[in-house]
Parts: structure tokens; C-alpha cells; sequence
């Protein structure tokens, strides 16, 4: 019995080809202002967002433009899957004391955010759903906090740093001193 020649030879150079593609490189542009317009939630740059989580469309919820920033959720667009891409929440209180986030960093082997940031911290580690990566930033006296979680990210970015830059512009936004 002979084989027909046309199929093996197609089949090989489908083989051939889709072993030879490539994804597109990653983005690994600085994610820029932060807060540029057009934004999401009344704060976060959707550019920002979209250079982060490696997805320009996405469904975020949250504060509303004009009102006090609390929260911004990123989600992917027409998904059934429950996490968040992203999520930008700003606790004020904050409902963890000093002893709990550092008893966090500890747990979760986080690394002291730069000096000129002030009290916080990142860490990362391996969830059901691929790498977790995320930074708290607090006031001296822990009453008000910032959380940036970045699950699981775009393909071959640093996510620390993401996740630092979206600290470095946020905190003299959300956690500059009270002018009482």
C-alpha cells in the first residue's frame, strides 16, 4: 500500500512553519505616566493598564471619574474567569497593622520597595493561575494603603518593577501627607 505523497508533505510544512513562528517580543517599555488620559476608573492610565497586563481590551470597575479613588479591577474582556488581570486598591483605613504587613512580607518573601518610597514592599509567587506579583505601600503610621496586584501580567515584563512604577506615581497621589 503506498501513501499519497501531497498530504505527508503538507502535513510536514504545517510542522515546519508553526514550529518556525514566534510570538511578538514582549513590551518591555517603561509603562510612562501612570494617570495619563484616557484613564480608567477616574485615575489609572488605560495605556498603563493595557502595557501592564499585555491586553488592550479589558473591562475595568471601580471609582468613577470625579469621585474619591478606592479601587480600580481589571479584568479580561468577556471572560468567565473570576481573578483580576489587575487591581489597584487604595485602603483608607487601612484594616492591616504593621505587625500583619510585615508578618506578610515575611510569609511571602517580599523585598523592601526602594528607600525613596517609603515603608512597603513586593513579592511574588507561583498562584493556580501563573505568577502572582504584587506591592503594598503604607504611611508611616499604616493607616492608609496602597495595594498593586498584577496576575499574571504580560509575557516577559517585569512585574516588580510594573508594579513598583505604578507605587512610585501613585503614592504622592493617594498617600502624600494630610494637610489638616
Amino acid at each position: 500500500m503506498r501513501t499519497p505523497l501531497l498530504p505527508v508533505l503538507l502535513t510536514a510544512v504545517l510542522l515546519a512553519t508553526s514550529a518556525c513562528s514566534s510570538s511578538p517580543p514582549p513590551d518591555n517599555r517603561p509603562l510612562g505616566d501612570v494617570t495619563a488620559k484616557p484613564q480608567e476608573c477616574g485615575l489609572i492610565s488605560r495605556d498603563a493598564i493595557a502595557r501592564a497586563i499585555g491586553l488592550d481590551d479589558f473591562l475595568a470597575t471601580g471609582s468613577r471619574p470625579g469621585e474619591r479613588f478606592d479601587r480600580c479591577i481589571v479584568r479580561k474582556l468577556q471572560s468567565d474567569e473570576i481573578g483580576a488581570e489587575l487591581s489597584i486598591t487604595f485602603d483608607n483605613p487601612s484594616s492591616l497593622s504593621l505587625d500583619e504587613l510585615e508578618g506578610t512580607k515575611q510569609h511571602d518573601r517580599g523585598v523592601d520597595l526602594p528607600a525613596d518610597l517609603g515603608p512597603g514592599f513586593t513579592a511574588q509567587f507561583e498562584g493556580k493561575d501563573g505568577l502572582r506579583t504584587y506591592a503594598y505601600a503604607w504611611t508611616p503610621d499604616t493607616r492608609r494603603r496602597l495595594s498593586i496586584w498584577i496576575t499574571p501580567g504580560a509575557p516577559g515584563r517585569d512585574h516588580r518593577a510594573d508594579a513598583i512604577e505604578f507605587v512610585r506615581q501613585l503614592r504622592p497621589i493617594l498617600l502624600a501627607p494630610s494637610t489638616k
